[in-house]
């Protein structure tokens, strides 16, 4: 157990470093920079380092100075870690999820049944986009594919699968979900510059293209998440059956069990179709 305790503190050890301190020690350097250059000296490289040499021929003799330095930075940039991380959680990834103007979204649908136009049968109008962003509807559809295949309800049965899995199905879902998460936080990073715009102008070119590969690599990441997902729920939907002791007449999950098995996760409360599948239900299972 001692062993145990000590393998989880030295993860999330490195899980603090990598995901908050070093980033956010990285920005703070670029706020010191942006504040001792300003927009005249934005580039000037040696007149920052002439700040610094400045700076350091002041205070590098008194080591108690030079401490609080250290822990004002590091405590600094702890805060703009949790800043990125609640930014990424709470704006980036929610602003990913909501639905789209309906302006566009017809526009999609339109283009989206023009591409199904040679399919026979084609896919259900509930396939059809229905979020402002891709990387939405990659989520949204986790839900709406597994009722309409299965009948149950993702968010339902999502924990429970989640409890049945095998340890290496639980590593690969974490690390694509680790993925999505650090580009999700690379766009919150974005964010976070972009203010100092007005004190430093290369802080827009940061900005810009931390959101720019943020947003293109979550494309790709939330696809892989959803894609991993859905295709756990594949796997398991007969276990949880099993488990819940519901009789598969046809050897699989159709609507019929899915509905039963609706009524018993949820006792008795499911009313309908799923809410959209939650990137975060995928980690939130586990902790």
């Amino acid at each position: 157990m001692t062993g145990l305790i000590a393998s989880l503190g030295q993860k999330i050890t490195e899980r603090w470093l990598a995901a908050i301190l070093l980033p956010g020690l990285l920005y703070v350097a670029v706020v010191g920079w942006a504040t001792v250059s300003g927009q005249a000296h934005a580039l000037d490289f040696s007149h920052a380092g002439g700040q610094v040499t400045q700076w350091w021929q002041q205070h590098g003799s008194r080591p108690g100075e030079l401490l609080v330095t250290a822990a004002v930075a590091l405590f600094s940039a702890s805060l703009a870690g949790l800043a990125a991380t609640a930014v990424a959680n709470e704006v980036v990834h929610r602003l990913w999820l909501i639905d789209g103007p309906q302006r566009r979204l017809t526009t999609l649908r339109n283009r989206t049944r023009d591409a199904w136009r040679d399919q026979t049968p084609p896919p259900p109008d509930r396939y059809l986009p229905a979020r402002m962003s891709v990387i939405g509807e990659h989520f949204r559809l986790i839900g709406e594919r597994v009722h309409a295949q299965y009948g149950l309800s993702a968010t339902a049965v999502w924990p429970r699968i989640w409890m049945i899995a095998t340890d290496d199905a639980r590593t690969v879902i974490l690390g694509a979900h680790r993925r999505y998460r650090q580009d999700a936080a690379l766009v919150a990073w974005g964010l976070l510059a972009a203010p100092w715009t007005v004190q430093w102008w290369p802080a827009s070119v940061i900005a810009v293209l931390a959101v720019a590969a943020g947003w293109r690599n979550a494309v790709f990441s939330s696809a892989a998440l959803a894609l991993l997902v859905e295709a756990t729920i594949d796997t398991y939907t007969i276990a949880v059956a099993n488990v819940l002791g519901v009789r598969l007449a046809e050897g699989r999950v159709t609507p019929i069990e899915g509905n039963i098995i609706n009524d018993l996760l949820t006792k008795r409360a499911y009313t309908g179709p799923p809410r959209q599948f939650s990137a975060s239900q995928s980690a939130n299972a586990s902790s």
